[in-house]
């Protein structure tokens, strides 16, 4: 506000719009600050993950297009290794029994607890990385009647890689104790499973059986059919004759590794 008419309104008009003029330059200026220090922050890239990254794909003195995502290379790939998850089908069958034994109280609720599971890689024998189921997907695979399940595993040591390829083992029931024999020792009758037992007299007997899976020692296990204290033929079942009587002799089982 003018408080003495030293000079003419007009000038004194010029000189206010000056001012406004300079305070929106000076407005702009720090703008454009602003946006040129947005600019330096976004040549800075931070990951939100931890992990191996591989090989950049974007060159020093490359220009990145950041508002063109679809015509821009990835500049780098980034994967997470601890945890580290394993993905893997599961077919309907496998499903639907994991479901009956979840029904039936053997076995925790797949999708409320989380079951403990195995993977070994192509070169190795035993069961040594235990981790826990924490997926199942919610609908089945119509065309390939298979279900995804994934598995998650510690990973401190950066040893597993992710792409490989594992074999994983999961529990279809909670543990038990089970009469296990040779496979060799299971003969088959038509449609039966028997196995040749003998009586504390020496007669062969043979008993029909419901054999389950092969354990990793070569082993089969049988669900029912055999008694605690029975004597199973384990060598010679050539001679080993449905009411004939032989002379038991003690035997050693050998376990066979399965691949």
């Amino acid at each position: 506000m003018r408080k003495k008419d030293f000079e003419p309104a007009s000038s004194y008009d010029q000189r206010i719009s000056e001012l406004k003029v300079a305070t929106a330059a000076i407005e702009s200026a720090k703008a454009a600050i602003r946006s040129a220090q947005l600019n330096v922050e976004f040549t800075h890239i931070t990951a939100p993950l931890t992990g191996r990254i591989g090989n950049h794909q974007v060159s020093v003195g490359n220009l990145v297009n950041g508002s063109d995502s679809a015509s821009m290379p990835a500049l780098t790939t980034i994967v997470s290794l601890d945890p580290i998850w394993f993905y893997f089908d599961m077919s309907e069958g496998d499903y639907l029994a994991y479901q009956r034994a979840t029904e039936s109280g053997k076995l925790g609720e797949t999708r409320a607890s989380s079951p403990v599971v195995q993977v070994r890689l192509a070169d190795e024998k035993d069961w040594q990385r235990e981790g826990v189921l924490n997926f199942v997907d919610n609908q089945v695979d119509r065309g390939a009647g298979t279900i995804r399940v994934r598995a998650e595993f510690r990973n401190p040591d950066f040893f597993l890689t992710p792409g490989q390829f594992g074999r994983i083992r999961i529990p279809g029931s909670e543990k038990y104790p089970a009469t296990l024999v040779p496979d060799s020792a299971v003969v088959t009758d038509q449609s039966r499973k028997l196995v040749m037992t003998v009586k504390e007299d020496g007669t062969v007997v043979p008993k029909v059986v419901r054999p389950g899976p092969i354990t990793d020692d070569g082993l089969r296990i049988i669900r029912s059919g055999l008694d605690p204290g029975d004597q199973v033929v384990i060598d010679g079942l050539v001679r080993a004759r449905p009411g004939s009587k032989v002379t038991p002799q003690p035997g050693s089982i050998e376990a066979v590794a399965q691949r």
